[in-house]
């Protein structure tokens, strides 16, 4: 009994553990009813942040489990993978929306920005579509950077032609910096050289829809072709300084040089579209669209290698009497850099393929935004009646200076429906995206044009909204969430070129008409260079 309560009493005088003693002014400790949580100070780690394996990027897992198939399967190229990877959610957009899908955003949205799709018969592919990604991935490229190239055209040139020169597309290394070296002044000289020449171009054209029109003032036939025959034209006036006059053909004649090179250019950029967005089943067998690549390219290579060489002959005869030295052909025969007649022509090739097939995509978007957006194209007008009311352009050097509206709008066609969509590049080194190393040797495909309509990119980012680049904030916009020409030592040569002629022919139609588009929303195509999915159904109303 005694030790019991004893027990008690010491129970009774032992403080609770719960509580804390603070000291009166008497010196009297006393219990606090709410004690203060205790602080405990943070450990700071001077350990580097995680760094997850390539394994866990996310992606689709079925085909995580199917890589096991790359080993009992001969590996065809990481190519084929990417083409089966646009190809297949673009059929699979199509069945289930009856509608192509405008990026590869369903796989963003599901997996996030960095998305690893696993190849069953090649090396990984990682997508991006983040600004920061991107930037870092052209950070890291250095001065020879690799891209993966069109495939199907590359062995057109290596195991068809025997050509060990590449184009400008499709060269790498060492190879791409002469050519960017040797082609960079001539460029420039030339756009400023032909503008009075390439205006007079856009004139014919202006004339054309004239023609063209039905009785509500819209054009009947293939709009879209019409512009591209305008930006063959431009290119033809500046690539070999003669004037084809592909407008006013409506009859393709084998007998006639600028016809017939524009027919196979036409039906080459058709072949190689196919190819590298099919099942690149042309790698094992003779397909049709790689018979048809074959035969056009064939015809195309030797027309402009014709065109060359009859250059070259003038050129040997006596080049001191040479007059037009801003030429393309003749600047490049007369450079210290001394390349073949057949080099030449893969150089100028890439560049019709490329140059008229991005310039007459991106020119018909924006006469399709300008028709569609009615006080845009007030604004647009407003500035063109007061730059050039005389309906000519005088000074080309003060074009883009002159018109900031309609460079404005230009810009905004080109984040909206950049040409060429997604960019590539083949990794030197390992990099690590989001905290996952990614090995060197991945192929690295960036999403520019999903990245241009996010919405933490841009305030209503899916909007054609030129003022945006007239702001005085719209410097604080993310330098790599709109890059149409590229960025680094691969940026595209032929930036000024393909500015100056869109405004140029901006310029005219808007000073002849007036624009109107009255049907539903027209979406990119999802091949290799975009171009529209529906006719081009504008309405040009005379304003003069």
């Amino acid at each position: 009994m005694q030790t019991a309560k004893n027990m008690e009493v010491n129970r009774v005088n032992e403080p609770e553990k719960n509580s804390t003693t603070v000291l009166t002014a008497s010196n009297t400790p006393t219990k606090e009813i709410f004690a203060a949580p205790r602080v405990v100070p943070m450990v700071l780690s001077d350990k580097d942040p995680i760094v997850l394996s390539f394994d866990e990027v996310p992606g689709p897992k079925a085909l995580k489990y199917l890589s096991t198939v790359r080993y009992y399967l001969s590996e065809i190229g990481t190519q084929v993978t990417a083409g089966i990877l646009t190809f297949g959610l673009n059929i699979r957009s199509y069945v289930s929306n009856r509608k192509s899908i405008r990026a590869l955003s369903s796989l963003f949205d599901e997996y996030g920005p960095v998305v690893r799709f696993v190849s069953p018969v090649g090396g990984d592919i990682v997508l991006l579509n983040h600004p920061d990604h991107i930037r870092k991935v052209f950070a890291m490229e250095g001065d020879y950077p690799v891209r993966s190239t069109l495939e199907s055209l590359e062995k057109y040139r290596l195991e068809h032609r025997n050509n060990l020169y590449s184009g400008l597309y499709t060269a790498q290394g060492q190879d791409w910096i002469r050519q960017r070296t040797l082609l960079d002044v001539p460029l420039h000289n030339a756009s400023t050289h032909y503008a009075n020449a390439i205006y007079e171009i856009c004139d014919k054209f202006t004339t054309k829809i004239y023609n063209l029109r039905n009785h509500q003032d819209e054009i009947v036939k293939d709009f879209y072709k019409e512009i591209h025959k305008w930006a063959f034209d431009c290119m033809g006036l500046l690539v070999f300084s003669k004037k084809f006059s592909m407008i006013d053909t409506e009859l393709v004649y084998s007998q006639c040089d600028m016809s017939w090179m524009y027919h196979n250019l036409e039906k080459a950029t058709e072949a190689i579209d196919k190819c590298e967005s099919g099942w690149h089943a042309w790698k094992l067998f003779t397909t049709p669209s790689w018979f048809n690549l074959v035969k056009y390219c064939d015809n195309l290579d030797n027309l402009i290698g014709k065109h060359v060489l009859e250059a070259e002959r003038q050129l040997s005869e006596n080049e001191e009497t040479v007059t037009n030295r801003n030429c393309l052909i003749n600047a490049i025969l007369l450079s210290d850099n001394k390349l073949s007649a057949e080099d030449i022509a893969t150089i100028l090739m890439d560049m019709l393929l490329i140059g008229v097939n991005t310039i007459a995509s991106s020119m018909s978007y924006l006469l399709y935004y300008i028709a569609k957006h009615r006080k845009v194209q007030m604004k647009l007008y407003e500035e063109i009646a007061t730059k050039y009311p005389e309906l000519k352009v005088d000074d080309i050097t003060k074009l883009k200076q002159n018109t900031p509206y309609l460079q404005a709008c230009i810009k905004e066609t080109l984040r909206l429906v950049p040409p060429i969509p997604l960019l590539t590049r083949i990794l030197p080194k390992n990099i690590t995206l989001d905290r996952y190393n990614i090995p060197r040797g991945t192929l690295i495909i960036m999403s520019t044009q999903d990245a241009a309509v996010k919405e933490s990119h841009y305030d209503d980012a899916k909007k054609f909204d030129p003022e945006r680049w007239l702001k005085e904030d719209s410097s604080d916009y993310h330098a790599f969430a709109s890059v149409p020409f590229g960025y680094g030592a691969r940026k595209c040569l032929g930036q000024n070129i393909a500015e100056t002629m869109i405004s140029l022919l901006t310029i005219r139609v808007l000073q002849k008409y007036k624009l109107e588009y009255h049907y539903g929303d027209i979406q990119p195509t999802r091949s290799f260079i975009s171009r529209p999915s529906k006719p081009l159904k504008i309405r040009f109303i005379d304003r003069i």
